[in-house]
């Protein structure tokens, strides 16, 4: 189609919709803008220069994979470390030196997720209302801080405290490295590049047993405990990094110095950019974000996913230790089936960029491998079978996880909304961790009915709601190509607007 923009106004589809009353009753509705500022316009000249446009576009990517990816795995690495480092430091007896009861260290534990969820949506208002670069790097330089004090921490008030703190810092960092990504990346760039991003939090777990076997060497010197040296060699890092992050992230690409004015047009182009039009967050906005059925949906399949990722990750070995094998057999065993987790989720987010428009397909699938082994951990015996269905689980629960996570944030056009809805989506999804926490107590063993039937249900209904989205935005985007299609037989406009600086399609 010929690209050029009508001389007078560019006309844009905002909605269609159809009366609840009846099917028959549509309503199509076509806001007519004022053309763009020439600056806004991509400029052909540029483009001119380039000979390969599509070896190009790839060249463009691997710039910034260069450049972000590093920065980004890193600095999730670093998120999940610094929040689950609490787990080693009851290991290395933080509980007897500041004397709490068992009922306080797990108060302190979950007050992490109590400001966690309450202050994501607020921190990723203020990311759209300011400085990316500045707001995340600042709020990584204030949970560095705050793990760093936990290492003085006295007693139960002051170790609350900086866990409440710490929560509410974290909040909007991985909602806000997904919102940036999704201003650089096309969709079908997404999914493998938040695998590689959800490997970093399986790689801290894996890095953070050796740290605290390291710090444990340290107990006594110049009057300070293991843990808390386990605090100070992790809480200083991360004050380091925020500072490469203020002088190596960027808030616009068009600013960055190192593509050329014509890669950042190319760019601009292949990724179908929206035009920042506004960094103030209206309630319109806010409310239209919050009550969108998008919104709800992505939350209700996250939520799912949580519950069995993080119920799997953590009472894997307890699990194991109901088959009847001994403690320290039963930590080695919980080993193999997350390496295959992190294979899968390399698998899963692969997959959900090859393949275009198969991400419901795909995390349905992942949900029903992931019931099955569920199935197969409450009707085994044998505890070598039983083992054996871990690995079932953990490779469905890895398929789906890429393309569950990073789905919200490809779906949502305009950058205001999509900022908020995110946030509102890992907000909601999180709660599931808080879930997960309770679906095995020890008491339940050693076959743990209840957790595995719970996991079974949230995995059937995950399937159930993701393969729902799916139709739905399927069904949106023939919708908008109807539309369209009686807009050409009805309007001479052909050449005078595109699909591409028109319609926005959604990806299912």
């Amino acid at each position: 189609m010929n690209e050029k923009y009508h001389s007078e106004n560019n006309i844009y589809l905002m909605s269609s919709s159809i009366s609840a009353e009846s099917t028959d009753k549509k309503q199509y509705y076509i806001d007519i803008e004022k053309r763009p500022d020439d600056a806004d316009i991509p400029d052909q000249d540029l483009l001119a220069q380039i000979k390969d446009k599509e070896h190009e576009e790839k060249a463009i990517t691997k710039i910034i994979d260069r450049r972000m990816m590093p920065l980004f795995c890193v600095f999730y690495f670093m998120d999940f470390l610094d929040r689950a480092n609490i787990g080693n430091a009851t290991l290395a007896g933080i509980q007897v030196d500041l004397n709490l009861t068992s009922g306080q260290l797990s108060t302190a534990i979950s007050a992490f997720y109590i400001t966690y969820i309450i202050f994501e949506v607020p921190s990723n208002i203020v990311l759209k209302r300011s400085s990316a670069v500045v707001w995340l790097s600042l709020i990584m330089l204030l949970w560095g801080i705050m793990t760093l004090v936990m290492a003085f921490a006295r007693n139960f008030h002051s170790l609350l405290a900086c866990r409440l703190l710490l929560g509410a810092a974290e909040s909007g960092y991985i909602p806000g490295i997904l919102y940036l990504m999704s201003k650089v990346y096309r969709p079908r760039e997404f999914g493998l590049r938040v695998a590689l991003l959800l490997c970093m939090s399986s790689i801290s777990g894996i890095i953070s047993g050796p740290i605290a076997y390291g710090t444990s060497f340290l107990e006594g010197q110049r009057g300070l405990h293991g843990w808390q040296y386990l605090f100070i060699l992790e809480g200083v890092p991360t004050i380091c990094l925020s500072v490469v992050s203020y002088f190596y992230l960027f808030d616009d690409i068009k600013t960055v110095p190192w593509l050329t004015d014509a890669q950042k047009t190319l760019h601009h182009q292949y990724t179908e950019t929206p035009n920042e039009e506004s960094n103030s967050i209206t309630m319109k906005n806010f409310l239209k974000a919050v009550f969108d059925w998008k919104t709800l949906l992505f939350s209700i399949v996250f939520f799912l996913s949580a519950t069995n990722l993080v119920s799997y990750q953590i009472f894997t070995p307890t699990i194991i230790d109901g088959f009847g094998f001994p403690v320290f057999i039963s930590q080695l065993l919980s080993a193999p089936p997350s390496v295959l987790q992190t294979v899968a989720i390399i698998v899963g987010g692969y997959l959900s960029d090859k393949f275009n428009n198969k991400r419901g397909v795909l995390i349905v699938t992942g949900f029903m491998i992931a019931a099955l082994g569920y199935l197969l951990l409450l009707v085994l015996q044998d505890r070598w079978a039983r083992y054996s269905s871990l690995f079932v689980i953990s490779l469905g629960l890895g398929l789906q996880a890429p393309p569950n996570i990073g789905w919200s944030a490809i779906n949502f056009h305009k950058l205001e909304i999509r900022v908020i809805a995110v946030a509102v989506v890992v907000m909601i999804g999180n709660t599931g961790g808080v879930v997960a926490s309770y679906l095995y107590p020890l008491s339940d063993g050693p076959h743990y009915y209840f957790g595995n039937i719970f996991n079974l249900c949230c995995a059937l209904a995950g399937a159930f709601t993701a393969g729902l989205i799916s139709y739905l935005l399927y069904r949106q985007n023939r919708k908008t190509e109807s539309v369209f299609s009686r807009l050409n037989n009805e309007v001479n406009v052909a050449n005078n607007w595109t699909n591409k600086q028109t319609k926005f399609k959604y990806f299912y």
